[in-house]
């Protein structure tokens, strides 16, 4: 059995992540990936746009996603999801409401889509699936909690060293605008921090 369940997890690293949390079961494993949808999305697409209601929570196995909403007609940055994470519109999911995010694919990505209006009948068969939902809430209100904590407590030196312990290559991949909006400062304040951050290390 314990053969099976690492294979499945092979195979689908959805699964794999959601083990992190819980070791499920292999009937709650199957059960997980009946309500899945694997897709492979080419970059620019959209996950979520502004006035949708978010049906689905999506993992990244491979790619990046950007988080973001409007805001006196300017485009804002919230949030970066690269691989091995989850990306959705919290808030939206669980009310039914319309979102005001927008998610965006940064890259050509392969992800796994949870449909969230099934998942009531896979947690009345299997309660373990219910304890890793418990667990996954918390696990990202402590990531927002952590953001929260770095607009309110630190400087934008401090949270631009977070955002590079958290993704190092994010030059890379990102556009220097949209960096700059998720730190909360302007692109100027941005090149100047980058510049010190570079003698100093």
């Amino acid at each position: 059995m314990a053969a099976l369940l690492t294979l499945i997890a092979r195979m689908n690293p959805f699964i794999s992540y959601l083990n992190t949390f819980v070791t499920l079961p292999i009937e709650a494993q199957q059960a997980i990936e009946s309500i899945t949808i694997h897709r492979e999305l080419p970059r620019g697409s959209l996950l979520l746009a502004n006035g949708d209601v978010c049906k689905e929570f999506h993992f990244l196995a491979s790619g990046l996603v950007r988080v973001f909403y409007y805001k006196s007609g300017k485009d804002v940055t919230a949030w970066f999801a690269a691989e091995k994470a989850i990306a959705s519109a919290i808030d939206s999911l669980f009310s039914g409401n319309p979102s005001m995010y927008n998610i965006e694919l940064l890259e050509d990505s392969d992800i796994y889509s949870l449909q969230y209006h099934k998942l009531e009948l896979v947690l009345r068969q299997h309660p373990v699936v219910e304890r890793l939902g418990r667990l996954l809430v918390t696990h990202n209100y402590l990531l927002l909690d952590e953001r929260m904590k770095l607009f309110a407590f630190c400087t934008a030196e401090e949270r631009y060293e977070r955002l590079l312990q958290q993704l190092p290559d994010v030059f890379q991949r990102v556009k220097l605008g949209h960096v700059a909006s998720y730190l909360g400062i302007s692109q100027e304040h941005l090149s100047r921090i980058r510049s010190a951050y570079r003698k100093n290390n």
